[in-house]
């Protein structure tokens, strides 16, 4: 239990600071603008364009072991999710997504350790709960549940983060009526048979459509350099935000 405490105090410690931090940048930075072909430079970043469709639609990089897929997806009246969730299927069949931990039970008010092993602190900003090999902590704006499968952090209603010992799953989506519509969707794991350590994708555009969805395959260790961040300024080049 003490381990299980541990990981979940520490995860929400550390979700306070960077979560919040990119939830921020998640959110919607202005209108989203509507095109109907994609610009796809030579290169981006460490990114280097190999081919693009002649209607427009769809071009192809490739980076150090990593390739990157930019679509425009017309959504024909359907909802953003329906068109991506094709996708999050194809990456998790790659890269099967880690199991959430289950829920602890709602903490009881003030604080309690019974013989068992049972938890219970409930003060203004901080409330732990810890039983039955399960642990919850909710500090901030974080959500934290932990057992012994793994973890799941929740940061308000923008991203869901799961883990377990093979990889994570981060999960993203912002919207506004009047701005548009982002999801972010990545998996990382470096015990996956694929050999892929992450996959992932960007979309972003107007709530009506069309998006411009970026899809990220990559065997790469990207400590020095994050490949995320030269296929999401391919998006923004095209769309904003």
């Amino acid at each position: 239990m003490n381990r299980l405490m541990l990981l979940a105090a520490g995860v929400a410690a550390l979700s306070l600071g960077a979560c919040h931090r990119e939830v921020h940048r998640a959110g919607m930075h202005g209108p989203l603008k509507t095109i109907s072909k994609l610009d796809c430079p030579d290169q981006q970043g460490q990114l280097k364009r190999i081919s693009a469709s002649p209607d427009g639609l769809s071009c192809a990089y490739q980076g150090d072991e990593t390739d990157v897929t930019l679509r425009l997806v017309a959504l024909n009246n359907g909802a953003p999710e329906a068109v991506l969730a094709p996708i999050e299927t194809e990456l998790k069949g790659l890269m099967p997504a880690p199991t959430p931990a289950t829920p602890a039970a709602p903490a009881t008010s003030g604080m309690n350790t019974d013989k068992s092993g049972k938890v219970a602190i409930d003060f203004p900003g901080l409330h732990v709960r810890a039983e039955n090999g399960t642990a919850q902590v909710k500090v901030g704006g974080v959500n934290v549940d932990a057992d012994d499968s793994g973890a799941q952090v929740r940061v308000g209603g923008n991203t869901v983060v799961n883990a377990d010992e093979r990889g994570a799953e981060i999960h993203q989506r912002a919207e506004a009526a009047d701005k548009g519509f982002r999801s972010t969707f990545i998996l990382a794991s470096d015990k996956m048979p694929s050999g892929y350590h992450v996959v992932g994708y960007e979309a972003r555009g107007p709530r009506a459509g069309p998006l411009v969805v970026a899809v990220v395959k990559s065997r790469a260790d990207h400590s020095e350099h994050n490949v995320f961040d030269d296929m999401k300024a391919l998006v923004k080049l095209n769309v904003g935000g």
